[in-house]
């Protein structure tokens, strides 16, 4: 499996992840690639794009986004289409 983000400013590198994940693995690579391509690409003005997977609507994870001030935008669920990612 593999993580990535990017804007309109820069991209993250491709993050390989190990094993199955699980929430607190997934909130792992958000403090670690995540925030730092947050503050890479200009600080605090942007909203984060998930979708629905368990992991990324645990309880766990929303609190984690909400202590870093970092807004998930909704997204329906079982839409790969709508996700730009799936073109990159």
């Amino acid at each position: 499996m593999v993580w990535a983000a990017f804007s309109l400013n820069g991209q993250e590198g491709l993050a390989v992840l190990d094993g199955r994940q699980n929430f607190p693995k997934y909130i792992g690579t958000l403090e670690n690639h995540l925030m730092p391509f947050a503050e890479k690409i200009g600080g605090r003005n942007w909203q984060y794009q998930h979708d629905d997977a368990p992991i990324h609507t645990s309880n766990a994870t929303n609190n984690y986004l909400n202590s870093k001030n970092v807004t998930a935008l909704e997204w329906p669920p079982m839409n790969p289409d709508l996700n730009p990612f799936e073109i990159v």
